[in-house]
Protein backbone atom coordinates (compact mmCIF):
# COMPACT_ATOMS: atom_id res chain seq x y z
CA UNK A 1 0.00 0.00 0.00
CA UNK A 2 2.91 2.50 1.02
CA UNK A 3 4.55 1.90 -2.37
CA UNK A 4 1.23 2.53 -4.15
CA UNK A 5 0.56 5.52 -2.01
CA UNK A 6 4.25 7.09 -2.47
CA UNK A 7 3.56 6.75 -6.67
CA UNK A 8 0.30 8.74 -6.32
CA UNK A 9 2.12 10.98 -3.83
CA UNK A 10 4.91 11.59 -6.54
CA UNK A 11 1.82 12.32 -9.48
CA UNK A 12 0.45 14.89 -7.40
CA UNK A 13 3.51 16.41 -6.65
CA UNK A 14 3.98 17.16 -10.83
CA UNK A 15 0.97 18.19 -11.04
CA UNK A 16 1.05 20.75 -8.21
CA UNK A 17 4.46 21.97 -9.45
CA UNK A 18 3.69 22.00 -13.40
CA UNK A 19 -0.02 23.20 -12.81
CA UNK A 20 -1.11 25.04 -9.74
CA UNK A 21 0.35 28.48 -10.06
CA UNK A 22 -0.74 28.73 -13.62
CA UNK A 23 -4.31 27.33 -12.50
CA UNK A 24 -5.18 29.37 -9.80
CA UNK A 25 -3.28 32.73 -11.25
CA UNK A 26 -5.85 31.90 -14.85
CA UNK A 27 -8.80 31.52 -12.18
CA UNK A 28 -8.84 35.23 -11.45
CA UNK A 29 -6.34 34.79 -8.32
CA UNK A 30 -4.16 37.66 -6.90
CA UNK A 31 -0.23 36.61 -7.18
CA UNK A 32 0.21 36.57 -4.12
CA UNK A 33 -2.99 34.46 -3.52
CA UNK A 34 -1.89 31.93 -6.09
CA UNK A 35 1.27 31.52 -4.70
CA UNK A 36 0.09 30.76 -0.52
CA UNK A 37 -2.10 28.12 -2.71
CA UNK A 38 0.88 26.98 -4.86
CA UNK A 39 3.21 27.00 -1.36
CA UNK A 40 -0.04 25.10 0.77
CA UNK A 41 -0.27 22.67 -2.11
CA UNK A 42 3.39 21.84 -2.04
CA UNK A 43 3.43 21.46 1.93
CA UNK A 44 0.99 19.29 1.87
CA UNK A 45 1.97 16.99 -1.14
CA UNK A 46 5.25 17.33 0.23
CA UNK A 47 4.47 16.05 3.60
CA UNK A 48 2.31 13.25 2.25
CA UNK A 49 5.38 12.09 -0.19
CA UNK A 50 7.40 11.72 3.06
CA UNK A 51 4.91 9.70 5.01
CA UNK A 52 4.21 7.43 1.69
CA UNK A 53 7.93 7.18 0.98
CA UNK A 54 8.39 5.47 4.91
CA UNK A 55 5.27 3.51 4.61
CA UNK A 56 6.20 1.95 1.44
CA UNK A 57 10.16 1.18 2.62
CA UNK A 58 9.15 -0.23 5.45
CA UNK A 59 5.88 -2.08 4.24
CA UNK A 60 8.29 -3.35 1.40
CA UNK A 61 11.18 -4.21 3.98
CA UNK A 62 8.58 -6.22 6.29
CA UNK A 63 7.03 -7.59 3.40
CA UNK A 64 10.73 -8.96 2.07
CA UNK A 65 11.84 -9.86 5.62
CA UNK A 66 8.51 -12.28 5.98
CA UNK A 67 8.50 -13.68 2.47
CA UNK A 68 12.37 -14.29 2.82
CA UNK A 69 11.61 -16.14 6.63
CA UNK A 70 8.57 -18.29 5.20
CA UNK A 71 10.82 -19.33 2.06
CA UNK A 72 13.45 -20.34 4.43
CA UNK A 73 11.07 -22.14 6.67
CA UNK A 74 9.83 -24.09 4.16
CA UNK A 75 12.51 -24.69 2.50
CA UNK A 76 12.56 -22.84 -0.85
CA UNK A 77 15.52 -20.64 -0.05
CA UNK A 78 18.43 -20.93 1.64
CA UNK A 79 18.61 -16.59 2.42
CA UNK A 80 18.50 -15.28 5.87
CA UNK A 81 15.41 -12.87 6.20
CA UNK A 82 18.09 -10.66 8.36
CA UNK A 83 20.73 -10.56 5.04
CA UNK A 84 17.52 -9.64 2.91
CA UNK A 85 17.38 -6.59 4.94
CA UNK A 86 20.77 -6.20 5.60
CA UNK A 87 21.82 -6.03 1.96
CA UNK A 88 19.64 -2.86 1.20
CA UNK A 89 21.80 -0.73 3.71
CA UNK A 90 25.16 -1.62 2.26
CA UNK A 91 26.53 0.39 0.07
CA UNK A 92 27.62 -1.02 -3.36
CA UNK A 93 26.26 -3.73 -2.29
CA UNK A 94 22.53 -2.39 -2.27
CA UNK A 95 23.16 -1.73 -6.35
CA UNK A 96 22.39 -5.54 -6.98
CA UNK A 97 22.22 -7.87 -3.48
CA UNK A 98 18.19 -7.65 -3.24
CA UNK A 99 17.55 -8.31 -6.79
CA UNK A 100 19.61 -11.17 -6.75
CA UNK A 101 17.74 -12.39 -3.74
CA UNK A 102 14.75 -11.54 -5.27
CA UNK A 103 15.04 -13.25 -8.26
CA UNK A 104 16.83 -16.73 -6.49
CA UNK A 105 13.37 -16.65 -4.55
CA UNK A 106 11.37 -15.77 -7.81
CA UNK A 107 13.26 -18.57 -9.77
CA UNK A 108 13.22 -21.48 -6.27
CA UNK A 109 9.22 -21.00 -6.21
CA UNK A 110 8.95 -22.15 -10.09
CA UNK A 111 5.56 -21.83 -11.72
CA UNK A 112 4.88 -18.27 -13.15
CA UNK A 113 6.98 -16.62 -10.53
CA UNK A 114 9.88 -18.59 -12.03
CA UNK A 115 10.09 -16.46 -14.70
CA UNK A 116 12.34 -13.99 -13.48
CA UNK A 117 11.62 -11.46 -16.20
CA UNK A 118 9.21 -8.85 -14.25
CA UNK A 119 12.08 -8.81 -11.06
CA UNK A 120 14.60 -7.62 -13.52
CA UNK A 121 12.37 -5.05 -15.43
CA UNK A 122 11.38 -4.01 -11.34
CA UNK A 123 15.23 -3.74 -10.41
CA UNK A 124 16.29 -1.99 -14.01
CA UNK A 125 13.36 0.69 -13.85
CA UNK A 126 14.27 1.46 -9.91
CA UNK A 127 17.45 2.40 -10.26
CA UNK A 128 17.20 4.11 -13.97
CA UNK A 129 14.26 5.61 -11.77
CA UNK A 130 17.01 6.50 -8.68
CA UNK A 131 19.64 8.01 -11.36
CA UNK A 132 16.83 10.03 -13.47
CA UNK A 133 15.62 11.40 -9.94
CA UNK A 134 19.00 12.49 -8.72
CA UNK A 135 19.81 14.24 -12.60
CA UNK A 136 16.71 15.94 -11.52
CA UNK A 137 17.58 17.75 -8.27
CA UNK A 138 20.74 18.15 -9.66
CA UNK A 139 19.47 20.18 -12.45
CA UNK A 140 17.33 21.71 -9.95
CA UNK A 141 19.91 22.81 -7.96
CA UNK A 142 22.44 23.82 -11.06
CA UNK A 143 19.74 25.98 -11.89
CA UNK A 144 20.23 28.38 -8.74
CA UNK A 145 24.24 28.40 -10.42
CA UNK A 146 23.62 28.28 -14.34
CA UNK A 147 20.62 28.83 -16.66
CA UNK A 148 18.77 25.88 -16.96
CA UNK A 149 15.37 26.53 -18.89
CA UNK A 150 12.32 25.75 -17.04
CA UNK A 151 11.65 22.94 -19.97
CA UNK A 152 15.05 20.93 -19.37
CA UNK A 153 13.44 20.86 -15.75
CA UNK A 154 10.29 20.33 -16.40
CA UNK A 155 10.70 17.39 -19.11
CA UNK A 156 13.21 15.42 -16.64
CA UNK A 157 10.81 16.01 -13.85
CA UNK A 158 8.32 14.17 -16.50
CA UNK A 159 10.58 11.36 -17.02
CA UNK A 160 11.62 11.06 -13.29
CA UNK A 161 7.89 10.74 -12.52
CA UNK A 162 6.82 8.43 -15.29
CA UNK A 163 9.85 5.92 -14.42
CA UNK A 164 9.20 6.05 -11.15
CA UNK A 165 5.29 5.25 -11.58
CA UNK A 166 6.41 2.24 -13.88
CA UNK A 167 8.68 0.92 -11.46
CA UNK A 168 6.18 1.23 -8.15
CA UNK A 169 3.74 -0.71 -11.15
CA UNK A 170 6.29 -3.65 -11.56
CA UNK A 171 7.14 -3.23 -7.67
CA UNK A 172 3.82 -4.22 -6.62
CA UNK A 173 3.55 -6.84 -9.88
CA UNK A 174 6.69 -8.89 -8.11
CA UNK A 175 5.17 -8.79 -4.64
CA UNK A 176 1.84 -10.01 -6.05
CA UNK A 177 3.72 -12.58 -8.17
CA UNK A 178 6.17 -13.71 -5.60
CA UNK A 179 3.55 -13.66 -2.68
CA UNK A 180 0.66 -15.60 -4.71
CA UNK A 181 3.11 -18.50 -5.44
CA UNK A 182 4.85 -18.50 -2.26
CA UNK A 183 1.47 -19.23 -0.54
CA UNK A 184 0.28 -21.95 -3.41
CA UNK A 185 3.58 -23.29 -2.71
CA UNK A 186 2.83 -23.67 1.67
CA UNK A 187 -0.64 -25.00 0.60
CA UNK A 188 0.77 -27.95 -1.67
CA UNK A 189 3.40 -28.91 1.29
CA UNK A 190 0.62 -28.94 4.05
CA UNK A 191 -1.81 -30.86 1.48
CA UNK A 192 0.77 -33.90 0.84
CA UNK A 193 1.26 -36.46 2.68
Amino acid sequence: MGISLHAVAEFAYLAVTMWLYGLVLGCGYSKQESLVAYGTALLIVNVVMAVSELLGVVGFLTWQYRVTRLAALIEVSQTSPRWAILSWFVPGMNLFKPYLMLRDLSRALGGAANRTGLVRAWWLTALLSLMLSAGYYAIHNIDEIADISPTARQVTHIIQTAVFLLAAALCIGVIWRIQRRLVQVKDELQLAP
